[in-house]
């Protein structure tokens, strides 16, 4: 993507890598989340180089991949843990004689609660340091725009998880994301709001003894 790393991303990554740490403590019973799905994003914000009236980009869709760790806590109503996840927008092209897109990839953390019922309803927050990459391609000559920036990002999680009884669970989840801070560079792109629609399944990993 060619993102240089400026000292504002430096700060982004030591931020995320202590909610990575801070979030991967107390360790008990431990799963890898795959997850996959669709993205609905909105029009992302752009730095003052760009004309925000004639944005490259615009609402539209793609598809979305997330890996984290779900850690439980000893009393088993909230788990936590890393996470990793990337979404992009591929349909969202306002010149005619142009193809853009543009892709978002989060580092940070998530914390869930949820209920006791089975399959368990849960729900959460997430916070982390997202880089963001704009592209915009001519159709007649192939000449292509490149857009980057980074920023602090946050979430509001929901979904339903199944008992891993066999070692393996099943996840359907709903997430909002969304921007804590507005681009800096004059060509910088981002952040924008986006709702993810993802399901997937858990492995488990005993870290640690069991509560």
């Amino acid at each position: 993507m060619g993102i240089a790393l400026g000292h504002s991303s430096l700060r982004g990554i030591a931020f995320a890598a202590l909610v990575t740490l801070v979030l991967a403590l107390p360790l008990s019973a431990h799963q890898l989340v795959l997850m996959t799905g669709y993205a609905n994003s909105r029009t992302p914000e752009t730095g003052p180089g760009v004309d925000s009236r004639h944005s490259p980009f615009r609402a539209g869709g793609g598809y979305a991949f997330t890996v984290r760790a779900d850690v439980d806590s000893r009393n088993r109503r909230f788990w936590f843990g890393p996470s990793l996840a990337f979404w992009n927008n591929l349909t969202g092209d306002p010149d005619p004689n142009a193809n853009s897109s543009y892709l978002q990839l989060e580092f940070g953390g998530r914390l869930f609660v949820r209920t006791r019922s089975v399959p368990s309803l849960y729900g959460g927050v997430g916070a982390g340091y997202t880089f963001s990459h704009g592209e915009v391609i001519a159709k007649v000559d192939g000449s292509k725009q490149t857009f980057d920036g980074d920023f602090p990002t946050a979430s509001v999680h929901f979904g339903v998880k199944s008992p891993g009884t066999t070692g393996l669970s099943v996840i359907a989840e709903g997430s909002y994301h969304f921007g804590l801070d507005q681009p800096t560079g004059r060509l910088a792109v981002g952040p924008a709001k986006a709702w993810l629609v993802q399901i997937g399944i858990g492995l488990d990993m005993l870290l640690g003894p069991q509560p």
